[in-house]
């Protein structure tokens, strides 16, 4: 933008840090003026401004991240711009557009394809298949394809609004390049038809195919407009001249090593696009608990479980990378410093261990652990409040953020999370932490510290037990911990189970509101896995796949509008409506382990660890072959195959542990153990 000194400033508006100064000295955001145009203009074509995921290498920055909505609708970073695809007939009218299409008529998936690490998002209606592809830093591909017919043809737009817009203030084509803010160049192939410019908003803008090559505007309202050629076929590669920077983070792909042939496709699609959904969201060495411009840091607690989700699906270097930050930093997140942390990044980082069986690595992690044991034990012991300091930026309602408890009550730690003092939660995370400990200590030798680990462990379960007979169960906590992650209930514990009956999502597949934290709906169903019993897991699996926030990419949603906002997305032309976090990587977190689980299990309720195949098989898939490969438990790798008849495991274990096959398969089923 030209600059013409004060009394411009004054007179006209002028974006400024995101924002304008109105003729009336208000500063107007780039969310209210996007509004504002939406008011001004309703029957132009907008943004669907739902259903946003991330394209993105694994680990860069967060200005580095693509935005991707159903459709086909792109921005390939924050504040950059809008692509769009118009669908126009012969009178050269609007039919509709790719942010108008309803989501029953687009199909979507994430496409992996040979000598691409990171999954490009293909998209299929029925005007068009778009897909979308990481090239490498600052660069992304489209590739277009037009449906064959008469009636229509499509155009790629180019504007200020998109899933993650920003201003557009010039734009220039030269016949071969289209340049867009002096920044991003735009490449065309085969030649396009035509290339038109313009300002939006003026008089007959929709249709207007003036021969105007440049577009200047001080409002950001330039747009460009791209007529593929006779072929129907059109590739757009866009590059970023800014500096760029490379992922430091260990990555193969964004895919599991596991690999599934059911009867059911949408349980390896959708198990996959977790793994997609979590790696495209890493920001360096550190995970993000939802969608990086609402959530720009690390939350321990949602990281937690997106560390184990990468251990269990097969990304172990990636997901040794992530321990890290989990081993040196004691608290952090929006929240500040949280009674649940030490208990939960103990447990995170013994089960990274477990999978490296890496005695380095166990031998580095110790005294991290040790020391978050003491604050584990010094919170038990606690006459009064303990405040920590924490790292990171916390949100601006984060009141008491040191404190992580107040005194011990009747043997349980009085711990802090999310705001109030779940004292159940916390006790089950930290009895999860110091089991978790022992289990490290006997690896390295350490008996006595094992032995007093497990002995404080067993105190708090038994107070833990009977502090369930309170009002302090009522809390819904409870119930997405008891049995998974914890263990410190039995899953044949007859009132867990009542309690659990009694309040449980999976009595039906439809609700009447969409519940606000998806991820204890998913940890509830994780506890029935547990328990034994397939229908409740089932029931929930289907709701969310049928409720998807992207259809056919899997993601799902927290809270009510932009829950524990840092307050970034006013400052873009995008996401201008928001109705929930999305995606949310705790939810897909939650999703994944439990779907790996419903494949193979480590049961830990008995004095050994017992590994169950196949706990989440449903009763109706026992008569069909089916089988699994590249499983990974704390105990050992497994791959198994079911020709309706036999069960055949292959167990890659560092121990000869027993192996379960049930319910779906009964006790009775035909078992054929191979240890390796």
């Amino acid at each position: 933008m030209k600059r013409k000194g004060v009394l411009s400033l004054l007179l006209c508006g002028v974006i400024l840090g995101g924002g304008v100064f109105a003729a009336d000295g208000e500063i107007k955001s780039e969310r209210q003026i996007v509004l504002d145009a939406m008011g001004e203009r309703a029957d132009d074509p907008w943004p669907r401004g739902d259903g946003h995921v991330v394209l993105a290498e694994p680990g860069s920055p967060r200005t580095q991240k693509a935005y991707h909505e159903p459709g086909g609708s792109f921005s390939p970073s924050v504040g950059s711009f809008g692509v769009s695809f118009w669908v126009v007939d012969k009178d050269g009218e609007i039919v509709t557009t790719s942010d108008g299409i309803p989501l029953d008529k687009i199909e979507q998936r994430y496409d992996w394809r040979d000598g691409e690490a990171i999954a490009g998002i293909l998209t299929k209606t029925a005007y068009y298949e778009s897909r979308w592809s990481y090239v490498s830093e600052g660069r992304w591909q489209l590739d277009l394809r037009v449906a064959n017919s008469s009636d229509y043809t499509v155009d790629v737009v180019i504007r200020s609004v998109g899933p993650a817009g920003g201003p557009i203030e010039m734009t220039d084509w030269d016949g071969e390049r289209l340049l867009v803010n002096h920044r991003w160049v735009i490449n065309v192939e085969p030649e396009a038809k035509g290339v038109y410019s313009g300002v939006e908003g003026k008089r007959g803008w929709l249709s207007a195919k003036s021969i105007r090559k440049r577009c200047r505007s001080e409002s950001g309202w330039c747009y460009a407009r791209i007529e593929a050629g006779d072929t129907g076929k059109l590739k757009l590669r866009i590059r970023d001249t800014q500096p760029q920077f490379k992922s430091p983070l260990a990555y193969s792909g964004t895919r599991s090593t596991v690999s599934c042939d059911l009867p059911d496709e949408r349980f390896e699609a959708s198990l996959q696009a977790q793994v997609a959904n979590l790696m495209m969201a890493y920001m360096g060495r550190q995970t993000c608990p939802g969608e990086p411009t609402n959530y720009p840091l690390a939350w321990e607690r949602d990281g937690a479980y997106s560390v184990m989700a990468m251990g269990r699906c097969g990304q172990l270097g990636t997901a040794r990378d992530l321990s890290v930050y989990f081993a040196e930093n004691d608290f952090f997140g929006g929240f500040g410093a949280e009674g649940d942390a030490p208990g939960s990044q103990i447990s995170v980082l013994v089960e990274v261990a477990s999978l490296l069986n890496d005695v380095e690595y166990n031998r580095w992690i110790w005294p991290h652990v040790e020391r978050k044991v003491g604050t584990i034990l010094a919170m038990l012991n606690a006459k009064g409040p303990i405040a920590r300091e924490w790292v990171g930026p916390v949100l601006a309602n984060a009141a008491d953020a040191q404190i992580i408890c107040k005194a011990a009550r009747n043997g349980l730690i009085y711990g802090s999370m999310d705001h109030h003092f779940p004292i159940l939660y916390i006790n089950a995370v930290s009895y999860r932490g110091l089991m978790q400990a022992a289990k490290l200590a006997d690896w390295l030798g350490k008996r006595e510290q094992a032995k007093s680990y497990r002995d404080v462990a067993s105190k708090i379960r038994e107070a833990w037990l009977k502090g369930f007979e309170t009002s302090e169960a009522e809390n819904e906590r409870t119930y997405m911990s008891g049995i998974w992650p914890s263990w410190i209930v039995k899953p044949d514990f007859e009132p867990y189970i009542e309690a659990m009956r009694k309040r449980n999502f999976g009595k039906s597949a439809t609700l009447s509101e969409r519940p606000l934290w998806t991820y204890f709906i998913v940890a509830e169903a994780h506890q029935w896995l547990f328990i034994g019993r397939t229908e409740p897991i089932w029931r929930t699996l289907h709701y969310f796949w049928d409720n998807q926030c992207s259809p056919g990419l899997y993601t799902y949603w927290e809270g009510s509008g932009e829950e524990n906002t840092f307050g970034l997305w006013p400052n873009y032309r995008g996401w201008v409506r928001p109705r929930y976090v999305t995606p949310h990587y705790w939810t897909a977190s939650e999703m994944l382990l439990l779907q790996l689980d419903m494949l193979a299990y480590v049961d830990e309720s008995g004095d050994e660890p017992v590994l169950v195949v196949g706990g989440g098989v449903p009763p109706e898939w026992t008569g069909q072959a089916m089988s699994v490969k590249g499983l990974h438990t704390s105990i050992g790798r497994v791959d198994w195959r079911y020709d309706g008849d036999t069960m055949v495991v292959d167990f890659y274990t560092r121990g000869k542990y027993a192996v379960r096959c049930e319910p779906a398969f009964g006790k009775d089923v035909k078992k054929e153990v191979n240890y390796h």
